[in-house]
């Protein structure tokens, strides 16, 4: 894959279990293989830590171009039950679109 996660900044709780979200720049850039290669790397690495950060960063290779991976509810937000289903979303985003 030629999307290299980058290594987060601080621990989290973050499980990117919600709904998954594309922006329309990631779909007209990248494959959807390379998506589905994202995505499964961030719920191996969530089962494997217990969590992440809410923002995992990619870099492309070869361009240098940068992803977003945000997650927008932590586990304690999520067993708090303050917030709807529609509220547990993560989104895939060029960074360009931040």
């Amino acid at each position: 894959m030629k999307w290299k996660r980058q290594p987060q900044e601080t621990e989290g709780t973050y499980m990117f279990s919600g709904q998954f979200l594309t922006t329309r720049g990631v779909t007209a850039k990248l494959t959807r293989e390379e998506v589905l290669l994202i995505y499964n790397e961030i719920r191996s690495l969530v089962e494997k830590h217990n969590g992440l950060d809410y923002l995992q960063s990619y870099v492309h290779e070869e361009t240098g171009e940068k992803l977003f991976f945000i997650d927008q509810l932590n586990r304690e937000m999520i067993a708090s039950g303050g917030y709807g289903k529609e509220d547990n979303h993560c989104t895939l985003l060029l960074a360009s679109e931040y």
